[in-house]
């Protein structure tokens, strides 16, 4: 089986969708974000503060080469892994990309008692999710085999969705 990757924006359910996907088709999962923090040693979080945004593209570029000869797993993706063109040349390479398609109210709700998130620090947190769902979707869009709009949606029915679709 070929690797599935999901994309799609935080709080939009990839690593909860993923383990469940992987169960269901008993395989493997790996959440980049959890690879990356054990790779690092320290917390997405940290490496934004400490190193800043660019150092864990970077990162996020690096640990997608190294799945280049991986087969048959779900994999769950940060947020942002679209942000550069090579990462979604890759993300195609690795798999078949799902986009989980999610609307801004409901990825409000989803993360309105996150505080993990670097890139939603400070004020306005509502207006940042707006801003940066609207400057990701084109990238979502470009990256992905398959969209599937989870908005309103039951985790199984997602995960049924997209096994239909594989």
């Amino acid at each position: 089986m070929r690797n599935v990757i999901l994309i799609g924006f935080m709080g939009s359910g990839k690593s909860t969708i993923g383990k469940i996907l992987a169960q269901r088709l008993e395989v493997n999962w790996m959440d980049m974000d959890i690879e990356i923090e054990k790779g690092e040693g320290t917390s997405i979080q940290e490496i934004f503060e400490l190193k800043g945004e660019e150092y864990f593209r970077q990162l996020e570029t690096e640990y997608l080469k190294n799945l280049l000869n991986k087969e048959s797993s779900i994999i769950s993706t940060g947020g942002g892994i679209v942000l550069r063109e090579e990462n979604r040349i890759l993300l195609k390479e690795i798999g078949t990309v799902v986009f989980l398609h999610t609307d801004s109210t409901q990825i409000i709700q989803n993360l309105k008692d996150d505080t993990k998130r670097p890139l939603l620090k400070g004020d306005n947190v509502e207006e940042k999710i707006v801003k940066l769902l609207d400057e990701r979707e084109s990238s979502y869009l470009n990256a992905a085999n398959i969209i599937i709009q989870t908005t309103g949606k039951s985790i199984d029915n997602v995960v049924d969705e997209i096994i239909s679709l594989l």
